[in-house]
């Protein structure tokens, strides 16, 4: 296997309440992924409501999961007769920073089924979660008096091409450090909202 070169991350601020969105089209990518088609509406605002539709029929949000920074709808085992469109707001996004390195953790929640008799335990995956953790220069006050903002995060990990993990998040922790004869440097640390999109 070749070693891979890292890369830093571009983080995104919403600026903004939302925009709504009604009827949105989306593109399917197959896999049961769908992308909604204009570029500068796939930022969907997770604080609104958000409805999917199959035609004219509304989608149990139980069948889909939703990458909220890259506007795609991930069905779950259910397959659509109609059109998939998406109805809700999308936000606008700055980017403000980049992380000089990071650090991504999913995480899956694993519940036992096994019955009676059995010599060995089985378990099930029933959801995910994830969190990302980034080390960078310090960013006067920024995070401090933005702590409650929505954030998209883009983790690169390639130079010579364009793969990362993206995906919308909220802040959990911020930590400063600093000593002497070195830069002030800042551990900013966020949970993920809905699912991460690999590209």
């Amino acid at each position: 296997m070749a070693v891979l070169a890292g890369r830093n991350a571009d983080i995104y601020i919403a600026t903004g309440s939302g925009t709504s969105m009604t009827g949105q089209a989306t593109t399917s990518l197959g896999g049961g992924v769908y992308q909604i088609t204009l570029s500068a509406r796939r930022y969907i605002n997770p604080n609104a409501s958000l409805t999917v539709l199959d035609g004219v029929t509304t989608v149990n949000p139980a069948n889909y999961q939703v990458a909220y920074g890259t506007g795609k709808i991930i069905m779950a085992g259910y397959t659509p007769s109609g059109a998939i469109t998406v109805t809700g707001q999308f936000l606008t996004l700055s980017k403000f920073a980049q992380a000089t390195d990071w650090t991504l953790d999913v995480q899956s929640v694993l519940e036992e089924v096994q019955v009676f008799g059995d010599a060995w335990k089985t378990r099930v995956c029933v959801q995910k979660e994830a969190t990302v953790t980034f080390n960078r220069f310090y960013n006067d006050e920024f995070y401090l008096t933005n702590g409650a903002s929505y954030f998209v995060i883009d983790c690169h990990a390639l130079q010579s091409a364009d793969v990362r993990w993206s995906f919308g998040a909220s802040q959990s922790s911020m930590g400063i450090s600093t000593s002497e004869n070195e830069t002030i440097k800042e551990n900013v640390s966020f949970s993920v909202l809905g699912a991460v999109d690999y590209a």
